[in-house]
């Protein structure tokens, strides 16, 4: 026997393709049980065959995914008729969302979606325009604009939307762009995207402009100050020992150390490792000993949040800047550059090694 209309339309959600529920159904005790005691399966093992043993643990794996995600959407549009009311279904109705539609039922869960769009439950509601716009971004223009406006409209300080914003953010220029930075500057001030977009903009405006850094190398216990060494190139390398292109540069960064540094140059890293309690400046002290790395290390200890690194929009290394003999901000670009870049500068100043 079907539930009664009117608990469904008062209710957190309306899903007008799912099966009535019988009166001898389970209750939602009964499927949480069922949903928490599925396991997703492992891709572990694909990783360690090969030729057409892997190809086979690799569609097998496939098979099981699918069906994994598929009794996963099950269960939770069961649970969704049984306790539409039930609080876990905010976490839990994006998940079968996204399982009907990886499992080729679009048409489906975006019925479901627009329905859940349109509820009295906010919480649920704001997760199905948060994945409408997701849909839409994939699509672009006026429509993706529409849903991302819909979603900051109903959440406004949700992050989320600032990561909408800042992914259009890429696809603008001149004007458009300003204003958009602009927008995501004033309506997320304390998201990551902010703070990115401002620190974009301090790395345009400093240019030309006096560099200041000052810090205790984690490796000699010493005091280094950009001020301090005035006069000379100084090579500031962002970057971290987790990173796998930042060490694989580590081999022609100490080369050009060895070259430059009694022409006038001194480099300095500065490092993005974890925090020291969990094993950052061990791991950074070790790489240093291990591949004999002479230059001084600034540990700003806090991963990506490290106040320094982040005030200078730094969101992706290795990222190199140079200053110049005056202490002034030359290049925020210098990845992959150094090689000219240097005797350029020690030319253009008459430094140590100019012409050479």
């Amino acid at each position: 026997m079907m539930r009664i209309a009117g608990r469904l339309l008062a209710g957190v959600i309306v899903l007008a393709t799912i099966a009535p529920v019988l009166a001898a159904d389970r209750t939602a005790d009964e499927i949480k049980k069922e949903l928490k005691g599925l396991k997703a399966p492992s891709a572990a093992r694909i990783n360690v065959l090969q030729g057409a043993a892997r190809n086979t643990a690799i569609q097998e794996y496939l098979a099981a995914r699918k069906e994994y995600t598929e009794k996963q959407a099950e269960l939770i549009g069961e649970l969704a008729k049984v306790a539409p009311e039930d609080a876990e279904l905010t976490k839990l109705m994006p998940q079968r969302w996204m399982g009907m539609i990886q499992g080729g039922k679009m048409a489906e869960a975006e019925k479901e979606i627009d329905h859940a769009a349109s509820a009295n439950n906010q919480a649920l509601k704001v997760e199905a325009l948060y994945l409408k716009a997701q849909l839409a971004m994939r699509q672009g223009g006026a429509a993706a604009q529409a849903a991302i406006d819909a979603f900051t409209k109903a959440a406004p300080k949700d992050s989320r939307g600032a990561l909408f914003l800042y992914r259009d953010l890429q696809n603008l220029e001149g004007e458009k762009k300003t204003a958009m930075e602009e927008r995501i500057v004033k309506e997320f001030p304390d998201s990551p995207y902010a703070g990115m977009i401002l620190g974009e903009r301090k790395q345009r405006e400093a240019i030309g402009k006096p560099f200041e850094l000052e810090f205790t190398d984690a490796i000699k216990d010493s005091q280094v100050s950009i001020k301090g060494l005035k006069g000379k190139v100084v090579v500031i390398d962002f970057w971290a020992t987790w990173c796998g292109p930042c060490v694989a540069e580590m081999p022609n960064m100490k080369k050009l150390y060895a070259e430059y540094k009694d022409k006038g140059v001194e480099f300095i890293g500065v490092s993005l490792d974890q925090p020291k309690d969990q094993g950052g400046l061990d791991a950074l002290k070790k790489f240093v000993a291990e591949n004999d790395i002479q230059w001084p290390q600034y540990y700003q200890g806090d991963y990506w949040n490290s106040a320094f690194s982040k005030g200078w929009g730094i969101n992706a290394i290795p990222c190199v800047f140079v200053v110049d003999q005056d202490g002034n901000l030359y290049s925020v670009d210098a990845r992959g550059k150094l090689d000219k870049m240097i005797p350029e500068l020690l030319k253009k100043k008459g430094g140590a090694g100019a012409g050479e």
